[in-house]
């Protein structure tokens, strides 16, 4: 049984009563599925959550003689409203103001009501399998159907734009990606914990407010991942392409090598059949980046490195962090020392400890450079 009528049932399989054939047809697929047993965990989360919420706020203790005894001094007109104001926070009198206090209760209440309504809401849009579309200019086509004003897209179709046209895709509720021309796209997976396109040429500007790891964008080159961010991402007929982020960070991946995190205000290139190159700021230098393409993508060695050391400024300290895990390991000293001339270590970390791949202390230098969520990924590049 597949996910697509699995989805549906998950609700009814974690609040009720259900067959016992239906609900064993659903565990079985559960016991290969993560996404669907993700969606499992989320709603029992939910419910655990739910049931905690109180009908009532009571304080911890009674508060109140220490600030009459603070205030009474300064005027008599505390003397009166102290009474009232115990009882509304008490609840103890509906004479005295506590009328005001099970308002407040019955508000909290209802908040908590709206708020697990809100989740289920979210929940459910999350789980749809079409994303709204709007035109912005021109024609866009979904499918072979041109965009008079709005569409939707279904998980499988493409989106394209030609010469003269361009498109917005409302990513569920987590964002937006706007296309620009001579784009095509396709809605790969819409998940609670997986939102996924597939850009196969053209540019997109993505906007996403969601957590890290959720939105992601498959190129013929490598995979970006959303780390909560804004970003372009543009590839050509050939599968070259460029990020650029001006927002956050994202992370760039495939089985060559290993992941470039690219932070606000870099670039970073991609080539097909390559590891994700080194992302550079938007600043570096032009002989930095020819160098860096050199040694990315035309095995320029010690060569390229040298200059790429020697062109390096304060602004490139990631681009050399980044180096540490791609050079040899002959050369990781030179990069080390280069990098620690911009940015200080963090506290207890050593250059030998470094060079040997200390793990502790490469989690450091990540969390320095905002890194920490990937720094795993770097770790195997430096094992001997």
């Amino acid at each position: 049984m597949n996910c697509e009528k699995i989805e549906p049932r998950l609700h009814d399989y974690v609040d009720g009563p259900m067959a016992a054939a239906e609900k064993l047809d659903i565990e079985r697929h559960l016991a290969t599925c993560g996404n669907c047993r993700g969606e499992v965990e989320f709603l029992n989360s939910l419910r655990r959550q739910v049931a905690a919420l109180s009908s009532s706020i009571e304080p911890p203790r009674d508060l109140w003689p220490e600030i009459s005894d603070r205030m009474a001094p300064k005027t008599n007109w505390w003397a009166t409203a102290a009474p009232r104001l115990k009882n509304f926070f008490a609840g103890e009198s509906y004479e005295t103001g506590g009328w005001l206090a099970w308002g407040m209760r019955g508000a909290v209440a209802v908040a908590a009501v709206v708020l697990f309504i809100g989740g289920i809401w979210f929940f459910m849009q999350t789980r749809q399998s079409t994303w709204q579309v709007a035109r912005l200019a021109g024609a866009p086509q979904i499918g072979s159907q041109r965009l008079v004003a709005n569409g939707q897209l279904k998980v499988g179709e493409w989106l394209e734009t030609d010469d003269s046209s361009r498109a917005q895709i409302n990513v569920g509720m987590i964002g937006h990606v706007e296309l620009a021309p001579q784009t095509r796209i396709r809605l790969l997976q819409t998940r609670l914990t997986d939102h996924r396109l597939s850009l196969a040429r053209g540019k997109i500007r993505a906007e996403i407010w969601a957590p890290p790891r959720i939105f992601f964008v498959e190129t013929p080159s490598a995979l970006a991942t959303d780390l909560g961010c804004e970003y372009t991402l543009e590839i050509d007929d050939d599968g070259f392409g460029l990020l650029h982020v001006t927002r956050g960070y994202v992370a760039l991946e495939n089985k060559r090598g290993p992941e470039s995190v690219v932070p606000a205000g870099a670039f970073c290139e991609i080539q097909p059949g390559m590891r994700p190159g080194t992302p550079y700021s938007e600043n570096a230098s032009e002989t930095l980046r020819a160098a860096l393409t050199q040694f990315d993508f035309a095995n320029g060695g010690s060569a390229a490195i040298s200059t790429v050391l020697a062109e390096a400024r304060e602004a490139d300290g990631f681009t050399l962090f980044h180096l540490l895990f791609r050079v040899v390991p002959a050369e990781r000293g030179r990069v080390y020392d280069r990098m620690v001339e911009f940015v200080s270590p963090p506290q207890g970390v050593t250059r030998a400890g470094m060079l040997q791949g200390d793990q502790r202390m490469l989690k450091l230098w990540a969390d320095k450079f905002g890194l920490g969520q990937s720094w795993g990924k770097y770790w195997l590049p430096l094992q001997p």
